[in-house]
């Protein structure tokens, strides 16, 4: 029998990520903060994440919007796969500072495998305040 069975994971592909890609702006509130934390990161083999201590109610959002566990892929154009979380949580402060919008790009969580291959971690050399 050639071809893939009608129960095998080839007769179904899963979508690319790519189509789930959702685009949110959002800027600090009054009080300079943005109520939401990232964990994950290249440091814990994973891509940068939205926390379960998302505040919906107090993050300023222009337009769109992040749940709890979206896969942040992009801060303002920049690509932060394989940044550690201090430098995406570095990143987005430096883009959201004087009030100003910040873009942030994610997928829905579970659209991605994570944690990160180890291979991933090691080519990717984002840029690090630390250095």
């Amino acid at each position: 029998m050639s071809g893939a069975d009608a129960r095998s994971p080839e007769a179904h592909p899963r979508p690319h990520w790519r189509h789930q890609l959702r685009e949110t702006v959002l800027s600090t509130a009054s009080d300079g903060a943005l109520h939401f934390t990232v964990v994950g990161g290249s440091d814990n083999g994973q891509f940068a994440q939205v926390d379960a201590d998302l505040d919906q109610g107090r993050v300023n959002y222009a337009s769109g919007r992040l749940d709890a566990g979206d896969v942040i892929v992009e801060v303002q154009g920049q690509k932060v796969a394989g940044y550690t979380q201090r430098d995406v949580l570095a990143w987005l402060h430096h883009c959201c500072r004087n009030g100003n919008p910040v873009v942030i790009k994610t997928i829905p969580a579970g659209s991605t495998e994570t944690p990160l291959p180890s291979e991933s971690i090691n080519a990717l050399k984002p840029f690090s305040r630390s250095e």
